[in-house]
């Protein structure tokens, strides 16, 4: 009997509770409703929230500015994600992802340009070898061999150094550039 007492006690005192948070809840859930209704916030761009105030506003992190790297490519912005995914290689450069990402949109600039820069070209190259050799897992580092497959038509050796691969794959700056086509070797050796 003394222990429904108790628990007879505990449950008046929840019941009462719950009924003085029911009266309170709705008047502050009026209050507060801006808050949580974000449907017509930044809907400007066909329902795509973007977000230029991370440049401008505090100190960005790298992975913010991955992420509204990833997020410009997306949606076609290229200049805009080059930006921000320049600085957050440079705020974090042995970030893999960042890297991969920056290269990705790098690369994407250079195949949509009719008359392909050389010194674009070499520069994504570089880039790729970096992830392909200094990544720390192999799904990465095979992504970074990929792409630059498909840019120089060929893959790093498997033990030659990076110096030895640029040699082979770099192009002088004032030549043209053909993607994925091997380079040969002149027939005058």
């Amino acid at each position: 009997m003394a222990g429904e007492n108790r628990f007879g006690k505990v449950r008046r005192a929840t019941l009462v509770w719950a009924a003085a948070l029911a009266c309170i809840a709705p008047a502050q859930a009026r209050e507060d409703e801006f808050i949580m209704d974000t449907d017509g916030i930044g809907k400007s761009n066909n329902g795509v929230v973007t977000s230029d105030q991370f440049l401008e506003l505090g100190v960005p992190t790298p992975n913010a500015l991955r992420m509204e790297g990833e997020q410009s490519m997306r949606i076609g912005n290229l200049d805009r994600a080059l930006t921000v995914l320049q600085r957050s290689v440079e705020m974090s450069p042995l970030d893999i992802d960042g890297r991969i990402m920056y290269a990705e949109a790098l690369e994407k600039k250079l195949l949509k340009q009719r008359k392909r820069d050389p010194k674009l070209y070499n520069f994504v190259v570089k880039q790729w070898l970096y992830v392909a050799k200094k990544s720390e897992f192999a799904d990465q580092s095979m992504q970074g061999v990929n792409h630059l497959q498909g840019l120089t038509g060929t893959r790093p050796g498997r033990w030659e150094k990076e110096k030895k691969f640029l040699s082979r794959v770099l192009v002088p700056e004032d030549a043209h550039v053909k993607i994925g086509a091997p380079k040969r070797k002149s027939q005058d050796m």
